[in-house]
């Protein structure tokens, strides 16, 4: 959990799945505009992993008026669960995982594009940045990329962007950028 940031209320909690990638949406009300949402994996190694809605002030002086959210984040899973948990101020619910659908195609084009650009054996993967920065998004992809079997001290990575792009609206609230990223090694 995030230093000062604590557990969120919410009002509806959605789970999607598509190429391996697990998106959360979730909506709600903050005490003031002096918060911001967040997701966030626990640190638990278990699968499938679990989550935390959390509330984070931002720094200043705000009114004291319940402001709406809507809120979504992306984490790459691997396998699709049936449900996954997320706790919240109230306890922790069970959210069962549906497909994207038409709604979000457009997010499952985005994680799971192949590009003829990524050769076999390669790992890609796509990062996403709330800021619209593309340090964020290049950050978040790079995380997401799967450990390297077998590494050797001398071994060296290569990472491309394939794509930069951006997510605006839909039923996730997206407002992200998102950088695609392609790694080789030898």
């Amino acid at each position: 959990m995030k230093p000062r940031c604590e557990l969120s209320t919410r009002t509806a909690l959605r789970a999607f799945y598509a190429h391996e990638h697990l998106l959360i949406v979730a909506e709600g009300e903050l005490p003031s505009p002096g918060f911001y949402p967040d997701i966030e994996q626990r640190p638990e190694r278990i699968f499938p992993p679990r989550y935390s809605l959390l509330r984070c002030p931002r720094p200043g002086l705000f009114p004291q008026v319940v402001t709406p959210f809507r809120h979504s984040e992306s984490f790459r899973l691997g396998e699709r669960p049936e449900a996954v948990t997320v706790f919240h101020a109230d306890g922790s619910d069970e959210v069962s995982v549906e497909d994207c659908g038409t709604e979000l195609a457009p997010y499952a084009e985005t994680v799971g594009r192949v590009e003829e650009e990524c050769p076999d054996g390669a790992d890609q993967t796509t990062g996403f940045s709330k800021n619209l920065s593309f340090d964020e998004a290049f950050s978040d992809a790079l995380a997401k990329l799967p450990a390297i079997e077998d590494p050797h001290p001398d071994q060296l990575e290569r990472v491309r962007v394939l794509e930069i792009g951006a997510l605006f609206g839909g039923i996730a609230g997206f407002h992200d950028l998102i950088v695609t990223v392609c790694r080789t090694h030898d």
